[in-house]
């Protein structure tokens, strides 16, 4: 538990960038942000090429990797990092804000209440405690910018991804398939609220 909290006490560093993202324009963070990924990858391929800098890796960051980023995967960060510049690069500002947001903040308090109160559990170490708080804490920062139809089913789409145990890492799920859905029914909102008007 000591370890997961100390873990998810790093994960919220992942909040600077979209703040930052809050003032400054698309092309900048574009640039920062490939600049960060770009070394975040380099690493990872030297991490793998050098004996000795991969001990020296090891030895500095055993304490915050996850098991299976001890043995060979990507960390989360680099998962984190190439998600925020995906983000960035297909969805507008707020879009994208909202999508890292999800990603970190949501994600956090899925895992953070489900160590903590998780009794339910629905797929694998997954609790219904844990992913009813990621719904919340998702629709609260959804709910700031968009349409109470966009954000409740965002939130649901990043709390149902976040559940399920797909292969590829949730750091590029959960803020990706969640903001496509979200985009998808920003462009389509007049056609939505017709629909609601009509039912």
């Amino acid at each position: 538990m000591t370890e997961e909290l100390r873990r998810k006490s790093i994960h919220l560093s992942g909040l600077i960038l979209p703040v930052v993202y809050l003032f400054m324009d698309k092309f900048l963070m574009l640039l920062l942000v490939g600049v960060l990924t770009a070394v975040a990858i380099t690493v990872e391929l030297v991490k793998w090429l050098s004996p000795r800098f991969r001990e020296f890796f090891f030895r500095l960051f055993t304490p915050v990797l996850r098991t299976h980023e001890r043995q060979g995967e990507l960390t989360g960060a680099t998962y984190y990092l190439i998600s925020v510049l995906l983000c960035i690069l297909f969805f507008d500002k707020h879009l994208a804000v909202v999508c890292i947001f999800f990603m970190v903040l949501g994600d956090m308090s899925a895992a953070l209440v489900g160590k903590m109160w998780g009794k339910t559990k629905l797929i694998g170490p997954k609790s219904l405690e844990g992913s009813v708080a990621c719904f919340i804490v998702c629709t609260a920062i959804a709910l700031v910018k968009f349409h109470p139809v966009v954000g409740i089913i965002g939130a649901l789409v990043a709390t149902f991804v976040e559940l399920i145990p797909l292969r590829i890492d949730d750091n590029l799920t959960v803020p990706l398939i969640s903001g496509a859905v979200m985009h998808f029914l920003i462009n389509h909102q007049d056609a939505l609220e017709r629909l609601l008007m009509s039912g």
